[in-house]
């Protein structure tokens, strides 16, 4: 485990930082679980994808709450400091 902050943590941003925020996955602030920037954001990408998941399916399952999240939140990337660009379409013109 790192407490070496060379990168924003993919969920947290540059926020995260000053906040000892190193790593979403890391178990206490000031720690780092991801050894690279990359692996950090796989580690992300895969989260968002994991709860995206979980509220579509409490929001077919008719949980007014995730009916709410599922409205507000249509694609992945909107969720833990994303892009908000959809999965496979490019944020640079």
């Amino acid at each position: 485990m790192s407490t070496d902050p060379q990168w924003n943590c993919a969920a947290y941003g540059p926020e995260g930082l000053e906040h000892g925020a190193l790593c979403f996955a890391a178990p206490e602030l000031g720690q780092r679980v991801c050894r690279t920037a990359y692996e950090c954001e796989r580690l992300v990408a895969g989260e968002r994808q994991r709860v995206h998941r979980r509220i579509q399916e409490l929001a077919a399952a008719g949980d007014p709450t995730a009916e709410y999240l599922a409205r507000e939140f249509t694609n992945p990337n909107q969720l833990l400091g994303g892009s908000g660009t959809p999965p496979g379409v490019s944020d640079v013109d």
